[in-house]
């Protein structure tokens, strides 16, 4: 099914989001990762029985939601959350938050819980306490001296994306209708073919900053019923690169909200979406 896409007005940006089913259906709401959009949940959608209104939030500087600015206050993606469920009004959500958007969703869900009906936290940015109050040289200097900011961004077209992507990790690891549709919808068109949707040096500000909102202190909070899904944990230290592969999330999470639920998955990587769309589709809809 063909979603429908849409805007709505934030403070300072138009945030694009898609929607498939009807406004009386129950709600989920998905929000992604870092450098990805709303189409990416496009298989795990359609692995979703039919009667649920499904909204798919593209985070500014993500997608269609046009921003070329830096994120290194994670605030900001909080906000965009909140901004569509005010907007749309929407009320009992099932939360969807992969990654970073694991991290915005919460933030929604602890300033908005009688929005919600449970949350699922898919390998959410959600740190030890002893991560917070440590600086990596990852995370100082500007946005465009970051690697990241180097990564390639044009593309003859989205196919061409796909040829560059399919063979290396992480992105081999993907089922081949994921990684197509996270190339085709996650360009814009440029002078000489397609450029990433969502510029590098906007994507490296997000993961320099994903040390700037700690949420723990507030998960005694929480009151309603909430699924933490974890990769595989990181082998060892990587210096200042990134594991991509490997879980960001503490441990003990789960541990520290009344009624939650911690499910370890070591066969997958940071990636579970994009890796088993139809496992997620089952955790979304409680199945498991």
């Amino acid at each position: 099914m063909t979603p429908r896409h849409a805007y709505v007005q934030s403070i300072d940006l138009s945030l694009s989001y898609y929607e498939w089913g009807n406004a009386d259906d129950p709600v989920i709401l998905l929000v992604h990762a870092t450098g990805m959009h709303g189409r990416v949940w496009d298989a795990c959608i359609k692995a979703l029985p039919v009667g649920y209104r499904i909204i798919a939030l593209e985070i500014r500087g993500h997608g269609l939601s046009r921003y070329d600015g830096h994120l290194l206050n994670w605030e900001l993606m909080g906000n965009d959350v909140k901004t569509i469920i005010q907007t749309l009004d929407l009320n009992n959500i099932i939360g969807v938050g992969h990654s970073m958007g694991g991290h915005a969703l919460t933030q929604a869900c602890l300033d908005m819980p009688d929005r919600f009906k449970r949350l699922l936290l898919i390998d959410p940015v959600i740190f030890s306490p002893e991560r917070y109050d440590v600086v990596s040289e990852f995370e100082k200097g500007h946005p465009k001296d970051n690697p990241i900011s180097r990564r390639r961004s044009e593309f003859n077209d989205w196919h061409d994306m796909v040829k560059v992507f399919e063979g290396k990790p992480p992105y081999s690891n993907w089922k081949p209708e994921v990684l197509e549709d996270y190339c085709q919808f996650g360009v814009k068109d440029a002078q000489n073919g397609v450029t990433l949707a969502c510029i590098p040096e906007t994507e490296a500000s997000v993961y320099m900053g994903h040390c700037s909102v700690n949420l723990i202190s507030r998960f005694p909070e929480f009151d309603l019923p909430v699924t933490v899904l974890r990769a595989r944990q990181p082998e060892k230290q990587k210096g200042n690169r990134i594991d991509f592969s490997a879980s960001p999330t503490w441990p003990d999470l789960a541990a520290q909200i009344t009624n939650a639920k911690d499910v370890y998955l070591p066969e997958l990587s940071h990636f579970i979406p994009m890796e088993d769309p139809e496992l997620t589709a089952k955790y979304i809809l409680e199945e498991i």
